[in-house]
């Protein structure tokens, strides 16, 4: 009895962020209400600019978005202000967006990285200059576990 509800577990389906290019897939953890962040060079202004998510169910929230360059900030044309944090970062938080999956381009000079409290991850070194979608998936947990970071 013990050896068929282990084997259940290790079978039932846990949600997990997978980050995929089609051929290869990462797959990390991610709970619900935890938050990620999706890091870059801003090509235009060469300015690191930092994307912060939060999980809700099956989705990706975007909440706000930092950068030491308020022109990054303001190149998303949203409503009100940029403001400024005591360590200098220029941010605004983001109108309601729920996403079911990011698709970003992964760039060589592009310095894609995606990060939660428990793990990060550079996005070139992995997927090499390539598309990869980033998106809340479900696995088995055993699936989930061998291929943790």
């Amino acid at each position: 009895m013990a050896l068929l509800a282990t084997g259940v577990a290790l079978a039932t389906p846990v949600p997990v962020l997978a980050m995929s290019d089609g051929t290869h897939e990462i797959v990390a953890p991610l709970d619900e209400g935890e938050s990620l962040t999706y890091s870059y060079r801003q090509s235009i202004y060469d300015v690191p600019v930092y994307e912060e998510f939060v999980r809700h169910g099956d989705v990706i929230d975007l909440l706000r978005v930092r950068s030491p360059d308020i022109r990054s900030i303001e190149y998303f044309h949203w409503d009100g202000d940029p403001a400024q944090e005591p360590d200098g970062l220029w941010y605004m938080d983001a109108p309601p967006s729920e996403h079911p999956e990011l698709v970003v381009r992964i760039a060589p000079l592009g310095q894609q990285r995606v990060t939660t409290p428990r793990w990060s991850y550079a996005l070139l070194p992995i997927f090499g200059e390539n598309v990869v979608t980033i998106r809340v998936a479900r696995r088995a947990f055993a699936q989930s576990v061998i291929e943790r970071p």
